[in-house]
Order: C-alpha cells, then sequence, then structure tokens
C-alpha cells in the first residue's frame, strides 16, 4: 500500500519532533529559527518549514507542549524574517537581485512585482501565506520603497496569524469539528457547505491577483 500523506509528514518530520519532545525547553527556540528562516527571502524556498510547524504544533495538540509559547516565539521568528529581508531589500537592492541565484530565476522578481502592482502594500500581508510570494516579497517591500510603517503592520498582524494556524491546523480542525458536531443536522450542513465554498472562492480570487 501507499504511504499516506499524513504518514509523509510524520516520518519526515519524526526527528526533529522526538528532539523536541524530549527536550521541551528548546521547543520555542527551535520554532523561531523555523519561522524565521521560513520568512527570510530566497532563504525560505529551501526550507521546509510547514511540515516541521505541523509536527511540533501536533505535540502541543497533544498536551505536551504550549501552544500559546509556541506562538509567541513562532511570531517573533516570522517578523523579524520579513524584516530583516525589508531592510536587506532596501539598502542591497541592487546587489540582492544581480545574486546569481535569483539571475536564474528572473520570473519570481517580475512576478513578486506584479504582485505589488495588484495588492499594493497588503502584498506584504497576502504574500506571508503563499509560499513561492514569501521567498521575495519582503524583500521587494524594501526595494520597491513601501511605507516602512506600511510595512510593520502587514508584517507583524499576518505573523499573528500565519504562525499559529500553521503551528495548530489540527488543534483548529478539532475545534471547528466539535462546533459542527453540536449543530443540528441541517445547519451543520449549511455551515460546512459555506466553508468549503468560502475557501474555494478565496483561493480563486488570490489566483487571479497572483
Amino acid at each position: 500500500m501507499f504511504p499516506t500523506m499524513e504518514n509523509l509528514f510524520a516520518e519526515f518530520s519524526a526527528p526533529l519532533t522526538g528532539f523536541v519532545e524530549t527536550h521541551a525547553a528548546m521547543a520555542g527556540p527551535i520554532v523561531f529559527v523555523i519561522c524565521f528562516l521560513e520568512s527570510l527571502a530566497i532563504v525560505s524556498a529551501i526550507v521546509p518549514a510547514t511540515v516541521l510547524l505541523i509536527g511540533i504544533g501536533g505535540l502541543a495538540t497533544a498536551g505536551l507542549l504550549d501552544l500559546g509559547t509556541l506562538s509567541v516565539w513562532g511570531i517573533a521568528g516570522a517578523g523579524l524574517g520579513f524584516w530583516i529581508s525589508y531592510e536587506a531589500g532596501r539598502r542591497y537592492a541592487r546587489e540582492i537581485e544581480a545574486m546569481p541565484w535569483l539571475a536564474r530565476r528572473p520570473e519570481l522578481v517580475a512576478r513578486g512585482h506584479r504582485f505589488f502592482e495588484r495588492w499594493g502594500s497588503m502584498a506584504v500581508f497576502v504574500g506571508r501565506f503563499i509560499g513561492p510570494a514569501r521567498v521575495v516579497v519582503p524583500m521587494l517591500a524594501g526595494t520597491m520603497g513601501v511605507d516602512a510603517r506600511r510595512f510593520h503592520a502587514a508584517n507583524w498582524i499576518s505573523a499573528v496569524i500565519w504562525a499559529p494556524l500553521l503551528l495548530a491546523p489540527t488543534a483548529i480542525a478539532a475545534w471547528l469539528t466539535q462546533r459542527l458536531d453540536e449543530m443540528p443536522p441541517a445547519l451543520r450542513s449549511t455551515v460546512s457547505l459555506a466553508i468549503i465554498f468560502g475557501v474555494f472562492f478565496a483561493w480563486r480570487a488570490l489566483r487571479r491577483r497572483d
């Protein structure tokens, strides 16, 4: 039989989650580093943060770690990663865009520019939740002269949502399932369809904007 996606994720993240489980005091700093690297322009392209954070978050869902503490560490790392990327883009725009890795991928920069043309300063907020956009968006915010106050507002607000969302998808799903189970059958079906269609149309809107 073919392994399920859940089993593949568990197998990939097992070494790290095993270490975190036996060294709980290191969980927060590890989450900080993962979120920081995942939010650092260009570097985020090679960091499998989603799988690792879901694995660590699973320990919190099981009651082995404190989800609130992990979220604070994750928010700090995510916000700092975007901030450093923004400052690097603002100060060293030409040098960064001339880097061999980016020079071989001009479509990334071009796509990032189109992203800003469509979303404006909100591109920083939206880009946090789109993997390919995270690779260049915070850096381009600096090179394109996005106002620092607007950048930081979008950066930190998105970090507050993004980090807990990746750490606790199973906890959120469990809470939502419990709320749905408490509803009458007719209302449960209506709410479930509304959620499905809402997610679908939001995804379609993001695809059209990108």
